[in-house]
């Protein structure tokens, strides 16, 4: 039986490194939707959205999940804002398994400045700014965040606690 388990979250939750940890653990493949866009075109996420626009980047992340639906076990990690557009999150819960990576606005902050990532998003944002920038982005998004099939504390946010959730131990 397959298993697909998606990371869903802010920019700087730990989608990516909870990810590639629990892909590794369970042998699965493991999906960065960014990265995957940016492979198959060719051009940095940054360079799509000033190409295409948000709605234009937004139709290629829907056109990824959906294709999504023929493989088997994976364990994926999408954009921030995947989840929030185009019935997205209707279609990851679909898929699989979706775990929402809930942390405070400070702590996402720190991590996105101490990140080597460029995220032209948040560029010369002092920490205050983008503090307040999440809080306000945070209102939107956490709408659709919380529609998924579990809501993980940062002391959850473990390769462990997923596995055991999902009751995958080998």
């Amino acid at each position: 039986m397959s298993k697909r388990i998606i990371l869903i979250g802010y920019m700087g939750a730990g989608k990516s490194t909870l990810g590639k940890s629990l892909a590794a653990q369970l042998g699965f493949p493991f999906i960065d939707s960014d990265f995957e866009i940016e492979k198959k075109f060719g051009k940095s996420i940054s360079t799509i959205f000033a190409e295409k626009g948000e709605v234009g980047f937004r139709e290629l992340e829907t056109q990824f999940i959906q294709n999504l639906s023929d493989s088997t076990s994976f364990v994926l990690s999408t954009g921030g804002g995947l989840p929030c557009f185009n019935g997205n999150l209707l279609i990851l819960n679909s898929l699989g398994y979706t775990f929402y990576l809930k942390n405070e606005s400070k702590v996402l902050a720190e991590r996105i400045l101490n990140s080597t990532i460029e995220r032209p998003i948040v560029k010369g944002k002092s920490f205050a700014e983008l503090v307040d920038f999440i809080e306000e982005n945070l209102k939107e998004r956490e709408a659709f965040y919380l529609k998924s099939n579990y809501t993980l504390t940062p002391e959850e946010q473990t390769v462990e606690y997923i596995i055991e959730t999902l009751n995958l131990k080998k």
